[in-house]
């Protein structure tokens, strides 16, 4: 119990050391999380700007260096846990990790489709919103998460002041997480901005008619796993569900699903990236009973779940990358 004190500690101490540092969870200080929508003929701003806080690109880092935690040995056996974990910043944020994750291309491109293809969806329905490039702030998410508040409102003041500054009226999110900051903890933090926010498939669910299904023979049977957030906290459920089927193809529901669906192992992957597995190998088994193709849509359940795929024969699709198949007539590979 000590050494799981400790190692939170540290952890904790390690975000915050990363964002007095940077302003970004991993430590890095380049703009890693502009280069997807490269070619997307994205303005840096309109009346609707587009926030992705940075999610899905972080994924091949965060993977990284949960891996790397997860390969040392056990807390009880280290004096010096927190030198590993501070190598966020000082060994691997601007070194170890970039060189790590550089090999892993799959994940670093699910995440570019994922974003182009809520992009793309967006596009498709009429909407076409700003982009605030290197300004697209950090939410602050895993620090509300962990208990870090203070730290949470500096971003969250941040990203408003930016919002306002652009002239926004509107935000629109590509993840749960994010969306949850704005909704439901910037009030409380921050207070009234006056600038609402808006996941992008409530967006599309609105005007649903419009998009393209996918080509045929893209078409599959998708167990849906919902995001925790998006289902229990932010209540968006039918919206996925009618999206899929504009798009063409058919959801599945397991045995805990919608409001009663069961955890991917997130957010605690930072942190116990032991027990977050324990966690989502839970959940994949129960998924994989239904389909062996799995359908989310947040960057921490593809994430967790996405580990699985080679082991136990799966795919698992974030809802943007089936967007981007429909948008392109291509799959990812």
């Amino acid at each position: 119990m000590k050494g799981s004190r400790r190692l939170i500690a540290q952890a904790l101490d390690t975000l915050k050391g990363n964002m007095e540092r940077t302003g970004d969870p991993m430590g890095f200080k380049n703009d890693y999380w502009t280069a997807w929508a490269e070619g997307m003929g994205l303005a840096r701003n309109g009346d609707a700007v587009l926030m992705t806080s940075r999610m899905y690109q972080m994924l091949p880092y965060v993977m990284k260096m949960t891996e790397m935690i997860s390969k040392a040995k056990p807390i009880q056996e280290i004096e010096g846990m927190g030198k590993i974990l501070s190598m966020g910043h000082r060994i691997a944020g601007e070194a170890l990790i970039r060189w790590k994750a550089k090999g892993d291309t799959e994940i670093t491109e699910r995440g570019v489709r994922a974003l182009r293809g809520a992009v793309s969806g967006l596009k498709a329905v009429g909407v076409t919103p700003g982009y605030l490039f290197e300004e697209d702030h950090y939410s602050g998410a895993l620090l509300y998460d962990l208990g870090l508040s203070r730290y949470a409102q500096h971003q969250l003041t941040k990203a408003y002041e930016t919002f306002k500054k652009s002239g926004a009226k509107e935000v629109i999110v590509t993840d749960p997480h994010t969306l949850l900051m704005l909704r439901e903890v910037a009030p409380q933090l921050v207070g009234d901005s006056g600038i609402p926010a808006r996941h992008y498939l409530e967006l599309l669910a609105e005007r649903k008619d419009r998009l393209k299904p996918v080509a045929p023979a893209l078409r599959r049977k998708y167990v849906m796993h919902d995001p925790c957030m998006m289902a229990r906290s932010l209540g968006i459920v039918d919206q996925v569900r009618g999206v899929g089927a504009s798009l063409g193809i058919t959801v599945i529901e397991p045995e805990n699903t919608k409001q009663n669906t069961m955890c991917c192992g997130g957010p605690i992957e930072y942190a116990f990236p032991e027990l977050s597995r324990g966690v989502s190998g839970l959940r994949i088994r129960e998924l994989a009973k239904i389909s062996t193709d799995i359908l989310v849509a947040c960057p921490v359940c593809l994430m967790n779940l996405y580990r699985y795929e080679k082991e136990m024969g799966l795919r698992v699709r974030d809802m943007g990358e089936v967007l981007y198949e429909a948008a392109n007539g291509e799959t990812p590979a």
